[in-house]
C-alpha cells in the first residue's frame, strides 16, 4: 500500500488551480461582457444623438423659426388694426406678405395654409382700414363747415354745403364733440353710447314728411351715416382681427406640440436603448455575483476546510501526545493547497520581474528621448540652445513681456574678422574661438537670460525684464570681456573682437520677427561704423 502511493502522486493532477484558474477566466469573461455592453449602450446613444442633430435638431429649429415667424406676423397684424398712419400699415402689410412667403412653410401645407389664410385676412383689414380712413376724410371736411355754427370764431365756411334747419341747430355742439370722439377714438364703449344716444334723439326731431319721402332733412344725418361707417369697419377689423389671432395661436400650439413629439421621440428611443444596455448590465453583474459566490464556496471547501480540520488535528496530537489519523484526501487536499501557494509564488515572482523590466526599459526611453530633445535643441559645438529652441522661447518670452508689460531687449552679437581668423589659423581655432566666447557668455549673462548659437559666427541673446539702458550696459561689458580674454593658440594669444545690435521691445513693435530685422539693422550698422562696438536701433 504504502508502495502504490508514489505511484498515485506521480500520475494525480491537482485540481485547485486549474479550478481557480477557471473561476477567473468566467469572472473576467463577464467582466468583458458587461463591459462591451456598456460600450455598445454608449456607441448606440451617440449614434442617436448623431441622428438628432441631423435630423430632428434641424426640424426642431425650422419649428422654432416659425414660431418666431408666427410671433412677428402677430406684431405687423397689430400695427395694421392699430396704426393711424396709412403708410406704417401698408409696411407692415408687405413685411406680412414677405413673411407669408417664407421657404419654411413649404416643408408643410398645413402651416403654408394657416398662414395664407392669415395674410389674406390682415389684408381684409387693410381694406376697411383704407375705407374708414376715407371716412374719416368726409367726416373731418364736414365737421370743417359745422365749425362755423358751433363756434362763431371761426370764418363761416357753412356755404359750401346746406345748413342744418333751426330745430337741430342746438344739437350741432354735441354733434361736433360726437364726431371728435368717434374720430380719434372710435373703440370707445362711451363715445358709441353717445353716438347712438344722438341718432335716436334726431330720428325723433325728423319730421314724419321726410321719413316718407326718404329725404334728408339737413347735413347733420348725412356725418352721422359716415360715423355709423367709422364704427361698422372698426367692428369688421376687430373681428377679422379675432380670426387672425386665433389661426396664429392655434398654429403656434399646433407647432409646439410637434417640436415636443420630436424631441420627445428621440428621447424615448435613447431611453429605451440605455434601459436594455442596464438589463445587460445588471444581468452579467448578477452573473459576477454569483460566480463570486461560488468562488467564495469552492475556496472554503478547498482550502479553507483542510487547513482547519489538519489544525485541529495538530492540536489534538499537541494535547494527547497520540498520532492523529489522517486520511489520504485530507492529504491530498494539503498537497493541493502546497501547490497552488507554490503557483502563485511563482506568478507573483514572475509578475515582479516583468514589472522591474517594464521600469528599466521606460527609464531607458526616457533618458532616450531626454537625450534626443537636448540633442534637438543644443548646437553641438558650443554647447548652447540652437536657433530653434531660441525662436520658440523667445516667442513665449515676448508674449509674456506685452501681457505683464514688462522690458524686453534683444541683442545680436557677431564675431569680427572670423572667416579671415578661419583662414589664417584653420577651421580648429575658429571653433575653439566660438566656443570661448560661448563660455564668457554664459560667464556673464543670468540664468534667466536666452543664449544661442543662431548661425556660423551669429549668437542671439534675450534679455528678459531688462530696458534699453540696462541691455546696451550688458551689451557693452560682454564685448570688453571678450577682449580681454585671449584664445590661446599655438602662434600665439588671438584676440577676438565682435559687433553687437540691440533692439528694446516697444508699442510698435509688430512680433519677434520684426524685433529681429532691428536688432539686425543695427548689428549692420555696427559693421559699418567700424566693427568693435555696440549699435542700438531706433524705435
Amino acid at each position: 500500500m504504502n508502495n502504490d502511493a508514489p505511484g498515485q502522486n506521480k500520475r494525480r493532477k491537482p485540481r485547485l488551480v486549474p479550478i481557480l484558474a477557471l473561476i477567473a477566466a468566467v469572472a473576467a469573461g463577464l467582466g468583458a461582457v458587461a463591459a462591451f455592453v456598456l460600450f455598445k449602450a454608449q456607441y448606440d446613444i451617440l449614434r442617436l444623438a448623431d441622428r438628432a442633430s441631423e435630423t430632428l435638431l434641424p426640424d426642431i429649429q425650422t419649428q422654432v423659426r416659425t414660431a418666431i415667424n408666427l410671433e412677428r406676423l402677430k406684431v405687423f397684424g397689430e400695427i395694421v388694426r392699430s396704426s393711424p398712419e396709412p403708410h406704417e400699415r401698408r409696411e407692415a402689410l408687405l413685411a406680412m406678405r414677405i413673411l407669408a412667403m417664407n421657404a419654411i412653410y413649404e416643408q408643410d401645407i398645413f402651416t403654408n395654409d394657416q398662414v395664407n389664410r392669415v395674410y389674406r385676412i390682415v389684408e381684409r383689414m387693410a381694406a376697411y382700414r383704407a375705407k374708414q380712413d376715407a371716412a374719416r376724410r368726409q367726416i373731418q371736411d364736414e365737421l370743417l363747415r359745422l365749425s362755423a355754427q358751433v363756434r362763431p370764431d371761426q370764418p363761416a365756411l357753412a356755404s359750401a354745403g346746406s345748413s342744418p334747419p333751426e330745430q337741430n341747430r342746438n344739437l350741432l355742439p354735441e354733434l361736433y364733440r360726437v364726431a371728435q370722439n368717434a374720430l380719434y377714438n372710435p373703440r370707445s364703449d362711451a363715445a358709441r353710447r353717445e353716438f347712438n344716444a344722438l341718432e335716436q334723439e334726431l330720428a325723433h326731431r325728423q319730421p314724419k314728411s321726410d321719413l316718407a319721402t326718404n329725404a334728408l332733412p339737413d347735413p347733420t344725418h348725412d356725418l352721422l351715416q359716415k360715423l355709423r361707417v367709422i364704427f361698422n369697419t372698426e367692428d369688421e377689423v376687430n373681428n377679422a382681427w379675432v380670426s387672425a389671432r386665433t389661426l396664429i395661436d392655434h398654429l403656434a400650439q399646433h407647432i409646439s406640440i410637434d417640436a415636443a413629439v420630436s424631441a420627445s421621440d428621440g428621447n424615448a428611443e435613447i431611453a429605451s436603448n440605455a434601459q436594455s444596455a442596464m438589463i445587460m448590465v445588471a444581468i452579467a453583474m448578477g452573473g459576477l455575483i454569483l460566480l463570486f459566490a461560488a468562488g467564495l464556496h469552492f475556496v472554503r471547501r478547498a482550502i479553507v476546510k483542510p487547513i482547519i480540520r489538519v489544525t485541529r488535528n495538530l492540536e489534538q496530537v499537541k494535547a494527547t501526545h497520540r498520532p492523529a489519523p489522517l486520511r489520504r484526501e485530507w492529504l491530498r487536499e494539503l498537497d493541493n493547497i502546497a501547490l497552488a501557494v507554490e503557483a502563485f509564488g511563482v506568478a507573483l515572482a514572475q509578475n515582479r520581474q516583468y514589472t522591474i523590466d517594464l521600469e528599466q526599459e521606460i527609464a531607458e526611453r526616457q533618458k532616450a528621448q531626454a537625450k534626443l530633445l537636448e540633442l534637438a535643441t543644443t548646437d553641438g559645438l558650443t554647447g548652447l540652445r540652437n536657433r530653434r529652441y531660441f525662436m520658440e522661447s523667445a516667442n513665449q518670452e515676448l508674449d509674456r513681456a506685452r501681457r505683464y508689460q514688462t522690458p524686453l531687449a534683444l541683442l545680436l552679437l557677431d564675431a569680427d574678422y572670423f572667416k579671415a581668423i578661419n583662414d589664417r589659423y584653420g577651421h580648429p581655432v575658429g571653433d575653439q574661438a566660438l566656443q570661448a566666447l560661448a563660455s564668457i557668455g554664459r560667464r556673464l549673462l543670468r540664468e534667466v537670460d536666452l543664449f544661442a548659437r543662431i548661425g556660423g559666427e551669429e549668437f542671439a541673446i534675450l534679455l528678459p525684464q531688462t530696458d534699453h539702458a540696462a541691455a546696451r550696459n550688458v551689451a557693452e561689458r560682454l564685448r570688453q570681456a571678450i577682449i580681454d580674454q585671449p584664445v590661446i593658440t599655438e602662434d600665439g594669444p588671438l584676440r577676438l573682437t565682435v559687433s553687437l545690435g540691440l533692439a528694446s521691445l516697444s508699442s510698435a513693435t509688430v512680433d519677434l520677427d520684426d524685433l529681429f530685422r532691428r536688432a539686425d539693422t543695427a548689428l549692420y550698422q555696427a559693421k559699418q561704423n567700424g566693427r568693435n562696438r555696440v549699435e542700438s536701433a531706433l524705435d
